[in-house]
């Protein structure tokens, strides 16, 4: 059989729009800042990740901010949400700063979020304790994000690097794989339907869940932090592509659960920008325009937004 040059012309134009990189603006959903003297700043090198790769971290809280605002400009990184963001708060970031409030009393909350320093209720992480995100003590924090519409994200799994889970078994006793399953959130959605919710690391390896519960609930959606720089390329890849295959490819948000070690936000932007079935339209959505969705940023935001990016 004959291909005809237009055919492969077409075909070799698809794929070369395939490998380019996306230039534009990025919002990064899932970042920590610490304070000075937190145990990661012990942790300087990141061993092997799954993907047989090592990292170097930032030694001091100071060196941590500075080397994530470098990497933030590098790649168009125009807002994050940090936890703790309170640490960054000195006008260093100006407007990337997005914050993250956890562990807070709800009339806490309320106040920040007066202040205009509440934006996301995150990370919560029930998980660590050897609870579900249904769990009876976690709805006044639910009730409050509803009332102030303010979108929560929820950590489920994985339980944080896994290299770290098999040098310190103790860390984390109370913490079970079996309370991973993104079904526990059913329960929280349909009690809080107007609040938005997305699942930090992207609800891996229960794909056909996530698939179940995006199905019925609009207002869910993922970031795929971890997942874009621990798993292997392969595996990330399959779990991802599902998630597109599927039609989800509106609710699937960037991530990098950067720590202490701020090159990993570019590794995570690198592997997505070599997903060899994600054409430009799709990489905009993920690094993008599902987040500005999802936050309800306004048009004028946006348009900001792009304005700042570097040629």
């Amino acid at each position: 059989m004959r291909i005809s040059l237009l055919a492969i012309a077409l075909l070799v134009f698809n794929l070369s729009v395939r490998c380019q990189d996306y230039k534009g603006p990025i919002i990064d959903m899932h970042v920590h800042a610490y304070n000075e003297g937190n145990p990661f700043f012990m942790m300087k090198e990141h061993p092997k990740t799954l993907r047989g790769e090592t990292y170097l971290g930032a030694s001091s809280a100071e060196e941590l901010k500075q080397e994530t605002l470098a990497i933030f400009k590098k790649y168009n990184v125009v807002k994050a949400v940090v936890s703790d963001g309170v640490f960054w708060d000195d006008g260093t970031f100006g407007d990337i700063l997005l914050y993250g409030r956890r562990n807070m009393s709800v009339d806490s909350l309320r106040n920040a979020h007066a202040r205009q320093k509440f934006d996301v209720l995150g990370e919560l992480a029930p998980f660590y304790s050897g609870k579900v995100a249904s769990d009876s003590s976690l709805k006044p924090l639910f009730n409050i994000a509803e009332e102030l519409g303010t979108p929560a994200g929820v950590h489920i799994f994985p339980g944080g690097p896994n290299w770290i889970l098999n040098r310190f078994p103790g860390m984390f006793p109370l913490m079970r794989a079996k309370n991973a399953d993104p079904k526990q959130l059913q329960e929280v959605l349909i009690a809080h339907p107007k609040m938005k919710l997305y699942i930090m690391h992207g609800g891996w390896p229960y794909v056909d869940d996530v698939k179940a519960l995006m199905y019925m609930h609009a207002q869910l959606y993922v970031d795929v932090a971890v997942l874009n720089w621990i798993l292997p390329k392969e595996e990330f890849y399959s779990y991802l592509k599902e998630l597109i295959t599927a039609g989800f490819g509106d609710k699937i948000m960037f991530g990098s659960d950067q720590m202490i070690w701020p090159q990993l936000i570019g590794e995570g932007i690198k592997t997505i920008n070599e997903a060899p079935f994600l054409s430009m339209e799709q990489k905009a959505d993920i690094f993008y325009n599902n987040a500005a969705r999802f936050l309800e940023l306004s048009e004028e935001e946006i348009e900001a937004d792009k304005k700042k990016i570097n040629p």
